[in-house]
């Protein structure tokens, strides 16, 4: 049987490079449209959340402590690469964000 393995997102690190790309992406927009844009962003990283954080690792019951620790060595890089990748998605969707808002404008 599968084993589901949670791996932490921590919300409470300090400002990231990521967030200095949106707080500039977003100084161009007014304060109360800024906050609408970004609660779109938030809800696009949410709509990815159980993709990032949640693996289902099947280990043969009979593996060896050696073999466990490197599927979840395995699973570890991994899960670094996917949160790469939200970062990659999190910029590209401010960006289309705010051009699309000033489109609308």
């Amino acid at each position: 049987m599968p084993e589901i393995v949670q791996f932490p997102v921590s919300h409470s690190h300090p400002k990231s490079d990521l967030d200095a790309v949106i707080d500039e992406a977003l100084k161009t927009i007014p304060k109360p449209d800024r906050e609408k844009l970004r609660f779109g962003l938030i809800k696009t990283v949410d709509s990815y959340d159980g993709f990032f954080t949640e693996w289902s690792l099947a280990l043969p019951k009979d593996s060896n402590e050696t073999l466990r620790k490197q599927i979840y060595d395995i699973a570890h890089q991994e899960h670094d690469r996917k949160m790469r990748m939200l970062k990659d998605i999190m910029r590209l969707k401010i960006k289309v964000l705010v051009a699309e808002y000033h489109r609308r404008k």
